[in-house]
């Protein structure tokens, strides 16, 4: 039996999403420059990487994961940065119920990203940049109820690769024992974060539009 409690709650999760998708077209503006800054990002750090990848001093894990963990820092400071003046100039606080719906929901696919650092799996490297694209597919996916559709074909977009990318990298260490060139995980990131963030933030940026509809 549904208590007065509940029904309160519901109505107010009801609020928040409806507040989120009015939002939406605000939202996908804001995630234009964050998503520019982090694609321009990941295509520096993997042409860096492929080209110090050849010298067996930069071939070390730490050289491919700190760069790429630094990105993700800067990028995710930038976000924050954009939505933290979005939210000051309408006169919002900046954690809101909506942000914490979103986090929420984006979570566990992250956390996910971030625990494959713990895995010591065949394929290296490789395996470990399939895995975070297809984890960061699977956040932006969680979101997408609370989002523009953008993001929605974002994130099936990065699933798909994320779960291709696996699956070569399965292929191929079967067949050649996980051996991987070095600059393989650079390039992965570079193609993915990289071009993928460049060609969504030119989609998105602001221009005159007439909206988003939910529910593709």
């Amino acid at each position: 039996m549904r208590t007065r409690h509940d029904t309160e709650e519901a109505e107010e999760n009801l609020r928040v999403i409806r507040s989120l998708m009015e939002k939406a077209t605000v939202y996908r503006a804001l995630s234009a420059p964050g998503a520019l800054l982090g694609g321009l990002l990941s295509i520096v750090t993997a042409a860096v990487g492929t080209f110090l990848s050849g010298q067996p001093k930069y071939a070390a894990d730490a050289f491919f994961l700190f760069p790429w963990l630094i990105v993700l820092g800067i990028t995710a400071i930038a976000n924050g940065f954009l939505l933290w003046r979005d939210a000051k100039k309408r006169g919002d606080t900046f954690i809101s119920p909506g942000m914490k719906l979103v986090l929420t929901a984006m979570f566990p696919g992250m956390a996910a990203g971030g625990l494959c650092l713990l895995i010591d799996c065949r394929g290296g490297l490789s395996v470990t940049a399939s895995l975070w694209v297809l984890c960061y597919g699977v956040s932006l996916l969680a979101a997408a109820p609370f989002a523009p559709a953008s993001i929605r074909w974002l994130g099936r977009l990065f699933f798909s690769a994320g779960a291709v990318l696996l699956v070569l990298n399965y292929c191929f260490v079967e067949v050649d024992e996980g051996f991987y060139p070095a600059f393989v995980p650079h390039l992965i990131m570079g193609c993915t974060f990289g071009l993928f963030h460049l060609v969504y933030a030119a989609c998105a940026w602001p221009r005159r539009t007439r909206g988003e509809t939910f529910g593709a």
